[in-house]
């Protein structure tokens, strides 16, 4: 073996050493040939091999050496290649010693720099701010930073030893032009216009719309905006990205003016609008911009909803409550589309929000009531592991008020036949899986966010069937599917109410409402209406008063409502716990003592009763461990925004959230500056 580690290099190549073996066999037989013609001949034999292997050798030698001199100036050529061209190439590069010292720099860096007397410096003292941002980016990998007035992507390789900086400053700009001009689509509707043009003589009409054209046409103009009216109350507008921008810093304050001015009038409007930006298709750009202000009306209208593809709606305004409509056309018409769903489907499931409250029971009960108007067979999906007292009490009324009913059919069947019974209406979630078709319908009452209903699975089962009945304010949060029927009423006072609406265009001769569910919906109106003294219009009286000649009981209500010695005790410790700063109350429990959420919502409510204060916020650990936030304002304070903050939602006087955290202190944190964000903003609108 040593002695093939002293052959010639080429010959080490195991192709070479076949070629060899081939011509010494040929050479054997050659020879052992040649005997048979004498010895002479054998002689010759062996002096023409010895020949031709010397002149191969030789051949085969000096055609790897002449290979060797060609590959070792080829590779001279390349490095020279190389390197000019890394001293040429509009990529800036930097080697350093590992004591931080240049070593190499190629011309483009050097240019930028100023200095061609670095090598051998520290790129601190050449440097300081590139030292810097070399130190902070080490193990960034490609990024973006700003150095001497450009922008330029950075990498750095060996342990820092080699900077890498591409000159990015005229793509940035070219990328600034482009997004100057990008366009952004917005469509603007006039809040109750249809209402109050109703009422108005043919010159208040004209000069309605003169004051509403007039100001709009105004701001348009200050902001360099096409603007062209579509109908008596809609409007679209287009712009520039920048105009956006500045729209965003005035922080629509036409919202204020056209609101305020109407209402000096006695004409009280308000806008809706919707934006669109960051798609490039135009009838793309404006379905979105449609669905930005469909999404701003559910909310509750007065307010701007800007929204891209890919990124959450930002909101402006909606600090107003919103104002009641004056038609009951529309309950009319939900109450004949909600009718004929009905009769083609084979049975209803009703859900609430989790942890279901009077308001979100009674308006079960309620649609309940008129699935079996139209002889359907429904349920109420109910967890019966986190139920409130008042809820308790009512499902126990209902179900006897149904074995009440029973027994009656029971008795009043004839010739032996057994009679078509009842069934009990409040199911799990698990068995109304089992017993859901593809003809039944999915009703979800006083919510219209997936993430908080009841019905979970079911709600994805039953996706191209759903209907949802609700009077909070819509979230951004949607649907896998569109509902086949969306009812949000925002100006309602409770979702009761609607659905006392509802019922009030029934025929109920033959299945007329119980006392039980009477009250139940009553309870519901005054939960979210705090007995009637906030945000109770003429149609919450009028429906109360449908209630009470219906058979709903007060001294039954009061019953439900009653609290025991413990849940008095739980309140009057929150109350302790209180800190007031300025106008706002806060509640933050202990981190480790499990609160019902609904004496955390009734101490938010307790606490707005207190002179001076305008906000309450109840900081609580719920039985399920998470961290639970209730929030409620006097009107001058969207406590709704303040909770979308942190991943809530509600109505603008009574919002709350969940969250998971292991420290409820933190939580108050979060909260703190959410209320901050959003007081800070109203202050500057």
């Amino acid at each position: 073996m040593k002695k093939y580690h002293t052959l010639p290099s080429f010959i080490k190549n195991y192709r070479v050493i076949y070629l060899i073996a081939v011509f010494s066999i040929l050479a054997i037989f050659g020879f052992v040939f040649s005997l048979h013609f004498g010895p002479i001949v054998a002689v010759a034999w062996v002096i023409v091999v010895a020949l031709a292997s010397i002149l191969i050798y030789s051949l085969i030698n000096s055609l790897g050496v002449d290979f060797q001199t060609y590959m070792t100036k080829l590779n001279g050529r390349v490095s020279i290649s190389q390197t000019s061209a890394l001293d040429q190439m509009p990529i800036g590069v930097m080697l350093l010693s590992s004591h931080g010292e240049i070593e190499w720099i190629n011309e483009n860096l050097l240019n930028i720099i100023g200095d061609r007397t670095v090598l051998g410096k520290k790129l601190k003292d050449v440097d300081v701010d590139l030292y810097e941002l070399v130190q902070s980016n080490k193990d960034s990998g490609e990024t973006e930073i700003d150095w001497r007035d450009g922008k330029f992507s950075l990498q750095i390789q060996q342990n820092g030893q080699a900077i890498y900086l591409l000159d990015l400053t005229d793509v940035s700009r070219y990328e600034l032009l482009y997004e100057k001009d990008r366009l952004f689509y917005g469509l603007i509707s006039v809040d109750n216009y249809e209402e109050i043009i109703q009422d108005a003589t043919d010159s208040e009409s004209s000069r309605l719309i003169a004051f509403i054209s007039g100001r709009l046409d105004n701001w348009a103009k200050k902001y360099h905006l096409f603007l062209r009216r579509m109908s008596a109350d809609r409007y679209l507008f287009f712009g520039r990205l920048p105009e956006l921008k500045s729209l965003e810093d005035d922080r629509f304050s036409i919202l204020d003016t056209v609101r305020e001015e109407s209402l000096k009038q006695n004409m009280p409007l308000s806008l809706s609008v919707g934006i669109a930006f960051g798609v490039s298709d135009l009838n793309d750009l404006a379905e979105l911009a449609h669905r930005n202000l469909d999404l701003a009306l559910g909310r509750g209208g007065d307010q701007v909803v800007i929204r891209d593809n890919d990124n959450p709606a930002i909101y402006f305004g909606g600090t107003s409550n919103p104002m009641a409509k004056r038609t009951r056309v529309r309950a009319r018409m939900i109450d004949q589309a909600l009718s004929d769903l009905f009769n083609n489907a084979d049975s209803v499931f009703i859900s609430g929000h989790k942890n279901a409250d009077m308001d979100s029971l009674g308006a079960a009960l309620g649609i309940w009531r008129m699935s079996r108007l139209h002889d359907l067979t429904a349920y109420i999906i109910i967890d019966d592991q986190n139920l409130q007292r008042d809820v308790k009490l009512v499902i126990g009324k209902i179900n006897d008020e149904v074995d009440a009913a029973n027994e009656k059919l029971k008795n009043q069947a004839t010739d032996g036949k057994t009679p078509k019974l009842i069934e009990q209406p409040f199911i799990t979630e698990k068995k109304a899986l089992s017993l859901a078709t593809d003809q039944s319908l999915l009703v979800l009452v006083d919510h219209s966010r997936p993430s908080i209903s009841a019905a979970g699975q079911l709600l994805e089962k039953l996706k191209s069937s759903l209907i949802v009945i609700d009077h909070h304010r819509i979230a951004d949060e949607s649907f896998s599917e569109k509902p086949i029927l969306f009812y949000v009423e925002q100006y309602a006072s409770s979702t009761c109410e609607l659905v006392t609406e509802l019922l009030g265009y029934e025929d109920r001769r033959k299945s007329p409402l119980t006392k039980v569910e009477a009250t139940a919906l009553l309870g519901g109106i005054q939960l979210d209406t705090k007995g009637f003294t906030s945000h109770s219009g003429s149609r919450t009286f009028d429906a109360a008063s449908f209630l009470r000649a219906a058979g709903a009981d007060a001294q039954l209500l009061s019953s439900f409502g009653k609290e025991s010695k413990d849940d008095l005790l739980v309140k009057s410790h929150l109350f302790e716990l209180m800190q007031l700063d300025s106008n706002i109350a806060t509640v933050v429990g202990e981190n480790d003592v499990f609160y019902n959420p609904v004496l955390a919502a009734q101490v938010a409510d307790e606490l707005l009763k207190i002179q001076g204060v305008s906000a309450s916020f109840v900081v609580s650990r719920r039985p399920d461990e998470k961290v639970g936030i209730s929030a409620r304002s006097d009107g001058s304070i969207n406590v709704q925004l303040i909770m979308e903050k942190i991943g809530g939602g509600g109505s603008l006087s009574n919002a709350a959230v969940q969250m998971e955290s292991d420290d409820i202190q933190e939580v108050k944190k979060v909260l703190q500056q959410a209320v901050l964000q959003i007081t800070d903003n109203k202050e500057k609108e």
